[in-house]
């Protein structure tokens, strides 16, 4: 994969170096998803999409794990919500509300279209076989790993990169779902539903700034009155490239394929899933 490269400014030979004249980032968010869009087009991931709209239990399962990895998502959010650079990140507290919004539609959405699959109390019964918090903690160790291997890791460059590939992933993953349900031939209510759904969640997506924007107006923040280690983490964020974002996406997008490989497994799947509920009682 060919890398997108970016350029910063600094002052050299200081002491402390101070990224006094940085220069954009150049990262074309169009262009990444070009190259990582054939993730989607592969034959395992096609076919599990079309188990999952083929099988009511399989499609309460994707709704609960798109449930689930918008929780991981909000958590990411609040946990850099907890740093003084919070403030300088444009959109935050939006993001964060708009993820919870989303863990909650689809949690409501699940249970009013398949309500067999839930207790009385309203608890799916599958929760602990959700594959959402999984994945998102896969993704964000290979990618702290990597970071920390090339000197670049930080909580806030972890978060911004982990975050940039997350959204490409969403954008492309739920997008094809979003195409496959529109064609199928569910019951027109159950289409309608799950349709709405998933475009409200690409709707919101799509009007967040972009990750560059962020980026590059945090490197240009007044650092006056931050603390040093504030001042560290913005330091450290130059270091990072377009390549790193890249890589990010590359990841989020390739990881999607195991987990919607899965469900190309489709009755099989199901099986393992319901035994391994009552395994666990």
């Amino acid at each position: 994969m060919e890398p997108l490269h970016a350029t910063v400014g600094h002052t050299v030979g200081a002491e402390s170096p101070r990224f006094t004249h940085p220069m954009p980032i150049v990262l074309d968010e169009n262009a990444i998803r070009d190259r990582v869009v054939h993730y989607m087009r592969q034959p395992s991931v096609v076919r599990g999409i079309r188990e999952m709209l083929a099988d009511r239990f399989l499609l309460a399962f994707f709704l609960m794990s798109v449930s689930e990895g918008e929780a991981m998502g909000e958590a990411g959010v609040a946990a850099i919500r907890e740093e003084e650079v919070a403030r300088l990140v444009a959109d935050i507290e939006r993001q964060q509300q708009e993820e919870a919004g989303h863990k909650e539609l689809s949690l409501d959405l699940a249970r009013s279209l398949f309500p067999e699959y839930f207790g009385p109390e309203g608890y799916y019964r599958y929760q602990q076989q959700l594959t959402g918090r999984a994945y998102y903690l896969r993704v964000l160790q290979e990618n702290r790993d990597r970071l920390r291997a090339r000197g670049r890791y930080s909580r806030l460059n972890l978060y911004l990169t982990t975050t940039f590939g997350y959204e490409i992933m969403v954008g492309l993953y739920y997008g094809a779902v979003l195409d496959a349900v529109e064609r199928s031939d569910m019951p027109s209510e159950l289409r309608g539903a799950v349709a709405r759904q998933l475009r409200r969640i690409l709707a919101e997506e799509d009007t967040h700034l972009s990750i560059a924007t962020q980026h590059d107006a945090l490197l240009r923040a007044d650092r006056s009155g931050l603390s040093e280690r504030t001042v560290a983490l913005l330091d450290d964020l130059a270091k990072l490239s377009a390549e790193d974002y890249e890589w990010a996406a590359d990841l989020s997008v390739r990881e999607v394929v195991r987990l919607v490989g899965d469900y190309a497994r489709g009755p099989a799947f199901r099986k393992d899933i319901e035994a391994a509920a009552v395994a666990e009682g």
